[in-house]
């Protein structure tokens, strides 16, 4: 038995550090020894867990699924993880998995937890799939259909992905929106339409909110039609707004779907899970074009705990190598 010492990113209150761990490679029969190639960074949520804007009533639900610690103390936080195969079942033996892993270099989980990257699947573009799968939930929360106005408000990674999932479903229209213009060159080379005023918005059908900012849902309802789908994929953290209910929200039959990534819509749920739906969205990242949205640049793990407490966000997915 060979013993390895791990390294991994933790935070409290607004500081991060790097702890080394060491790793039990006493495995059990369905267990995968995993050494981290590379992984990404989710802003908006891991920048919320890092300034302690979790709100207490949410600890229980937006729990990643190896976090170790809790909000608001000490946490191990974080769900994009590459890596390969080293110890385990011979059938996964240097086979490179995407797992929801925190940022660490060498890790521990079940077979039933890794997914298998296609062969034709670039390792760096893997780490856009919980991104993927988001676009995918938004798009079963919502049931757009063949002639649909949609709107896209935030060209964030989240955004840009919900757009193309439109753009790519027949028979929707799809417009996403920022005030950011330098975000044309990414959705014109994704050929998706792009505008960079709220006030192109006309008789939408459903209008989904991704720029992670609440103030921003009160414009969204003032460009509201009869009975339009306001689906929010952004998770607001602490943010508190003040909506006019009784105003278009009322009379114009507006409708609110909150589309949470951590569960799947009852409908779907009776075919789909968690596992089968991030197969999917693996399969829908089989696109080079997608390539753009990954950041060149990349952060060493000992770097990170400077990256968030300089809150570099340039709205492209950053890579963490090992």
């Amino acid at each position: 038995m060979k013993n390895y010492t791990a390294q991994s990113f933790w935070v409290y209150k607004k500081k991060g550090r790097i702890k080394e761990e060491s790793i039990n490679t006493t495995l059990q029969e369905d267990e995968l020894l995993v050494k981290a190639h590379y992984s990404g960074i989710s802003y908006g949520t891991e920048k919320i867990v890092f300034d302690s804007q979790v709100p207490s009533n949410q600890y229980k639900f937006m729990r990643a699924p190896h976090q170790v610690g809790e909000f608001n103390k000490e946490v191990k936080y974080g769900y994009l993880n590459i890596g390969k195969v080293i110890d385990g079942p011979k059938a996964m033996l240097n086979k490179m998995v995407y797992t929801m892993f925190p940022h660490q270099s060498m890790y521990v989980l079940k077979s039933s937890l890794a997914t298998l990257i296609p062969s034709h699947i670039p390792h760096k573009r893997a780490l856009l799939t919980a991104n993927m799968e988001t676009a995918i939930n938004a798009m079963w929360d919502s049931n757009p259909s063949i002639g649909d106005k949609t709107y896209v408000i935030g060209a964030g990674i989240v955004g840009i992905l919900m757009a193309y999932v439109l753009s790519r479903t027949f028979g929707i229209r799809v417009t996403i929106i920022d005030k950011d213009t330098n975000k044309k060159k990414l959705c014109k080379h994704l050929d998706i339409e792009f505008e960079n005023n709220i006030n192109c918005i006309d008789s939408p059908d459903i209008i989904y909110e991704c720029t992670g900012n609440m103030s921003v849902l009160s414009n969204i309802i003032k460009k509201s039609s009869l009975e339009t789908k306001i689906c929010i994929l952004s998770w607001y953290g602490k943010q508190e707004s003040k909506i006019a209910m009784g105003e278009n929200c009322f009379s114009r039959r507006l409708e609110l779907i909150f589309s949470q990534v951590g569960n799947i819509t009852s409908i779907k749920s009776k075919k789909w899970n968690n596992l089968s739906r991030r197969a999917l969205a693996l399969d829908l990242l089989d696109n080079k074009k997608l390539d753009i949205l990954i950041d060149k640049k990349e952060i060493r793990l000992k770097d990170l705990p400077l990256f968030f407490k300089n809150g570099n966000e340039n709205g492209l997915c950053k890579v963490v190598r090992y």
